[in-house]
């Protein structure tokens, strides 16, 4: 009925390991970000002319950083989201696969439906970079989401070695 001291001390020790779960999914997602941004840098640079970009402010060049820019942010705050939820969570493998294949469709959906074109990819670097979107966005998260599930079984083994 009444709380010992040792029992407190272990709820704070759980508490602290959970935070210590998503803190680390938290970590692995805005690293899975930097990944993306630097798999998608060479993509977005194909066949830009750097000595003459082009009478736009912001020219090719800088809507291809643009571009480079925000599918970095998009793919870092949606796998710190999945990282953050995984972490806590604690599911095995193939439900953080789940957790993380959910999560890139409902972040593809928030980025496709305010747009009105079409779904069918008019041109071969519009097919890309649908393939590429489809390939970062629920199946990148979804490894993502097993890594972070993988490193939160590293750290409940810590905590029970401890405990």
């Amino acid at each position: 009925m009444f709380e010992t001291p040792e029992s407190s001390a272990s709820y704070l020790a759980a508490f602290h390991f959970m935070i210590l779960r998503g803190a680390a999914g938290v970590l692995i997602g805005m690293f899975y970000g930097l990944l993306v941004y630097v798999l998608v840098y060479p993509l977005t640079h194909i066949g830009l002319d750097y000595e003459h970009p082009g009478p736009l402010i912001p020219d090719a060049v800088g809507w291809a950083n643009l571009a480079t820019l925000m599918a970095g942010v998009i793919a870092g705050a949606a796998g710190a989201l999945v990282g953050l939820i995984v972490g806590l969570v604690g599911p095995r493998k193939l439900n953080a696969a789940i957790i993380g294949f959910i999560g890139g469709l409902v972040v593809l959906l928030l980025i496709t439906v305010p747009f009105q074109q079409s779904i069918i990819p008019a041109s071969r670097r519009d097919a890309i970079s649908l393939l590429v979107t489809v390939i970062v966005l629920p199946v990148g998260l979804s490894l993502m989401s097993m890594l972070v599930a993988g490193v939160g079984n590293l750290i409940r083994r810590l905590q029970a070695h401890v405990n």
